[in-house]
C-alpha cells in the first residue's frame, strides 16, 4: 500500500516536523484504549521504528482500562493522546467534554456478535440468547441495529455476566451469541474451538447497518487548539506506523508481543490481520487513510445519540478537528 493512497501530505509534514540533530525529544503519553493486543501494533512500531523521534516525539504507550479512561485522562492532563471508540467520544462531547478528534485510526467498528451456528441478519437473532457484561457497549448498539431493522428489541435474552467466562458460555451451549470484536475476541475464540472441530461466526454491527466510525485518534480540545504542530506531527508519525504496519504484518505482531508478555506472537498476528479488514475500507480508498467525511461524522452522530441522552448533539466540527490526517 502506497504513502500516495494512505497518507498524502502527511509525510511531508513529518518531515517538515523534524527535530533537528541535537534537539531534545518532546516526551507524550499516550493511551490505547484496552490492554495491549494486535491492534494497538503501530504504536508501537512507530517507536521502534523510530517514526515518532522523527517527527521531534518520545513517545509512551500505556493502556487504559476502556475509551471513557482514556477520555478521562485526555481531559484531566494525565495523558496527551489516545484512541477511543468514535461511540464513546460523541457520547462525551454530548455531555460537556472538552476533547475532540482530529484522526481515524480505525475506520471502521470492529464490534459485533460471535456465535457456533450463522446468524446471517438481524431477524435471525430472535429468540437468542447473548452474553454481555451490563456495561458492555453491545447493550447500547445492538438495540440500535435492531431497531433499525426493524426487529423487535424484546425478542432477544441478554445473559448479564462477565467477559471472563463468555467463551466458556458459547462453548457450552448456554447462550447463543457473545458480543464480540473481530480483532481481539474472535481470534481468540478460535483458537479453542477450531481444534475441537467447532466453527466461529461472527456477525458485524458495521455489516448490519451501524455505520459509525471504529476508533479515533482524540486529544483534549485545548491541546488541539495551542499545539496543532504537535497534532499534525503525531498524526503524520501514525499514519506511517499503520503503513509500514500492514506492509510487514509479521514484523508488527513480533513487536508488540514482544511489549505485552501477555499476548503471544501467533495471536497478536492474528489480531492485526482481523484489524485489517476495519482499517482496510472502501471509504479509505475513496479518501485516503485518517480522513473523515462531515457524511459519516454526522451518520456517527445521528446513530450514537439515538442511544443516548446528551445534554448537547454534537455537530461534525465539535467532535472532529479538520486538517490534521486530511489528505
Amino acid at each position: 500500500m502506497s504513502v500516495g493512497r494512505w497518507a498524502p501530505g502527511l509525510l511531508a509534514a513529518a518531515v517538515a516536523c523534524s527535530a533537528p540533530p541535537g534537539e531534545t525529544f518532546t516526551p507524550i503519553t499516550f493511551l490505547t484504549n484496552y490492554v495491549f493486543i494486535g491492534r494497538h501494533a503501530p504504536f508501537f512500531v512507530g517507536q521502534e521504528r523510530g517514526f515518532f523521534r522523527d517527527v521531534g516525539l518520545e513517545v509512551t504507550v500505556l493502556p487504559a482500562t476502556g475509551s471513557a479512561a482514556v477520555l478521562s485522562a485526555l481531559e484531566g492532563g494525565q495523558a496527551d493522546y489516545g484512541i477511543a471508540e468514535a461511540a464513546s467520544v460523541v457520547q462525551a462531547i454530548g455531555r460537556g467534554a472538552s476533547v475532540q478528534a482530529f484522526g481515524v485510526y480505525v475506520d471502521a467498528s470492529t464490534s459485533g456478535l460471535a456465535s457456533l451456528e450463522p446468524y446471517p441478519e438481524p431477524g435471525s437473532l430472535a429468540g437468542a440468547t447473548v452474553a454481555a457484561s451490563l456495561t458492555d457497549s453491545a447493550r447500547i448498539i445492538l438495540p440500535i441495529v435492531l431497531r433499525r431493522a426493524g426487529v423487535d428489541e424484546s425478542s432477544i435474552e441478554w445473559v448479564a455476566t462477565d467477559p471472563s467466562v463468555y467463551f466458556s458460555l458459547l462453548l457450552a451451549g448456554d447462550v447463543n451469541l457473545i458480543t464480540a470484536s473481530i480483532d481481539s475476541d474472535v481470534p481468540a475464540l478460535r483458537r479453542v474451538a477450531e481444534p475441537a472441530g467447532r466453527t466461529v461466526h461472527f456477525a458485524s454491527f458495521a455489516d448490519w447497518g451501524y455505520d459509525v466510525y471504529g476508533y479515533l485518534l482524540v486529544a483534549a480540545r485545548d491541546r488541539i487548539a495551542s499545539e496543532p504542530d504537535q497534532v499534525r506531527a503525531f498524526a503524520a508519525a501514525t499514519a506511517r506506523a499503520v503503513e509500514y504496519a500492514i506492509a510487514n504484518p509479521e514484523e508488527a505482531a513480533r513487536i508488540v508481543s514482544e511489549r505485552s508478555p501477555a499476548l503471544d506472537y501467533d495471536t497478536a498476528l492474528a489480531h492485526w490481520r482481523a484489524s485489517l479488514e476495519a482499517i482496510d475500507t472502501p471509504d479509505v480508498r475513496a479518501n485516503g487513510y485518517g480522513a473523515a467525511t462531515r457524511v459519516r461524522l454526522q451518520r456517527s452522530i445521528d446513530l450514537v445519540s439515538e442511544a443516548f441522552e446528551l445534554d448537547a448533539i454534537p455537530g461534525p466540527a465539535d467532535l472532529y478537528a479538520d486538517g490534521f490526517m486530511s489528505p
